[in-house]
């Protein structure tokens, strides 16, 4: 993981904003989209005359992204491209661009010859909204917030004053969801302030503290890709989470059409606080349960900690052994460790010497071989993925399906299974940039394309409201035909 000022990317393909103490996060396979969202959104005043400090910078940023580029693709023939002659076409017009958009997009046409994802350029207002707020994809980004913040304490020991200052954020217990294309409440944690005030899954989420949706859901309009999805789905939950010690308001609709108006707590988030790294601490939890037929259901929401997740896993299985089949919930799981999805496979794979893929570097290959374990689980194996699952998730599903071991139930996953880096440029820009190529066992190339389950199954808002997880009720239909 390499740290950039204002963000820096995790194992688990997760975008950091701000110091490693501020737990604002985005899976890294959206920026791309965050960055077209932002250059739509600064207003033209921004493109006024550039100086020659600012033209100098802007040559200065296209030789770091061409020798970056050429020194860091995990192609060194970088797909066949002159990439010589390609400097000399482009660089003449970055030094006459007139203004800041002309020279982001001349940077994007010459990454987008790599045809590879991504790479992306990160405008630096967007840096600046995210310093001063939380990402707020309904409102433009505006250009007083001044540049990257140097507000934050400066010494370690003030650093460690202000986070235990800070109250840990929590929620009322919704996660929400879209679904033909209406923010919809898609889980309703047990226990929590959202349960306790009578809000059910598949009610229809309209507004958060008196703010409207509504502009959301126009972004997903615009751009109705499963990524948009995710990044609003994400924004609403961002908006839902908050201090403890601060109530929220929500508006909603139920299923006979009545406007609901609900005055929710928060509390702490489930999970135990672990840490990875200098990465901010992120609330782990592992769920294993029978399923009314039998079936063993194991769930856990990050490749994270696994001193803690494998033994649970193992404990799971044991209880497991006599079960029809088992399902592996991976829906809305980022990813982490990338070795923890070669552990996990060994649970059920019992012949030396299979592996889930290759992940091919500049210098190296890294293969993901798969060590089975004394005791493995025979089974039928069903894992359950969304346009949420993305990096470590994808490369254990997209493995296990090729090795014809699991089948996948759900949705294509995020395409995100590559770690990337992204640097601040002299100009003030981010630029996104891939280090490696991820292929599984059968040569599939997962980045972009993602893991296309078996069997696709696409959750509903009335099934939310009778009750009924339909990826789940797929998945445990297939295990007991096995039987």
């Amino acid at each position: 993981m390499r740290s950039a000022s204002l963000l820096s990317v995790s194992p688990d393909r997760s975008w950091y904003f701000g110091d490693s103490s501020v737990r604002v996060r985005l899976p890294i396979f959206v920026l791309p989209i965050l960055a077209l969202v932002a250059g739509a959104l600064i207003p033209s005043a921004l493109q006024a005359q550039l100086t020659s400090q600012q033209k100098q910078a802007n040559l200065d940023s296209f030789d770091l992204v061409w020798k970056t580029v050429r020194d860091r693709h995990p192609d060194p023939a970088l797909n066949g491209l002159d990439w010589t002659a390609i400097r000399a076409a482009t660089r003449p017009r970055i030094e006459s661009a007139a203004s800041m958009d002309e020279v982001r997009d001349l940077l994007r046409g010459m990454l987008a010859k790599l045809q590879a994802s991504h790479y992306a350029i990160i405008p630096v207002e967007l840096y600046r909204q995210i310093d001063s707020q939380p990402v707020n994809l309904a409102s433009a980004l505006s250009p007083s917030s001044g540049p990257p913040s140097s507000a934050a304490p400066s010494s370690a020991k003030a650093k460690e004053a202000e986070r235990e200052r800070r109250v840990e954020n929590g929620s009322p217990g919704i996660v929400p969801v879209v679904i033909g294309g209406k923010a919809v409440v898609g889980q309703v944690e047990p226990g929590s302030p959202a349960e306790r005030a009578g809000i059910r899954p598949g009610m229809v989420l309209e507004g958060i503290n008196g703010a409207t949706l509504t502009p959301m859901m126009r972004f997903l309009d615009d751009l109705n890709n499963q990524e948009s999805q995710q990044i609003v789905e994400q924004t609403m939950a961002r908006r839902l989470d908050g201090p403890v010690d601060q109530p929220i308001a929500v508006d909603l609709v139920d299923e006979r059409g009545a406007a609901k108006h609900v005055e929710l707590g928060r509390t702490p988030p489930k999970g135990t606080l672990v840490h990875f790294g200098n990465l901010p601490e992120t609330r782990l939890y592992f769920e294993s349960k029978r399923l009314p037929e039998g079936t063993g259901y194991i769930r856990f929401n990050e490749f994270l900690d696994p001193a803690s997740i494998m033994p649970q896993f193992q404990n799971a299985l044991r209880e497991f052994k006599d079960a029809p089949g088992i399902i592996l919930d991976l829906r809305g799981n980022p990813g982490g460790i990338g070795i923890m999805a070669m552990g996990i496979a060994g649970f059920f794979i019992d012949k030396d010497g299979q592996k889930l893929g290759d992940m091919k570097m500049r210098d190296t290959t890294l293969k993901f071989v798969i060590f089975p374990r004394p005791e493995t689980y025979a089974g039928p194996l069903a894992i359950l993925v969304d346009e949420g699952s993305a990096s470590t998730t994808e490369i254990l599903a997209g493995g296990l399906q090729d090795l014809g071991r699991a089948r996948i139930f759900g949705v294509r996953t995020a395409g995100a299974a590559l770690p990337s880096d992204i640097i601040r440029l002299p100009n003030g820009d981010g630029f996104q940039y891939a280090q490696a190529i991820y292929t599984s066992v059968k040569g599939k190339v997962l980045e972009g394309a993602g893991v296309t389950p078996d069997t696709v199954v696409r959750q509903t808002r009335e099934a939310l409201l009778a009750g009924h997880d339909l990826v789940i009720e797929a998945a445990e239909q297939w295990i007991v035909s096995h039987r």
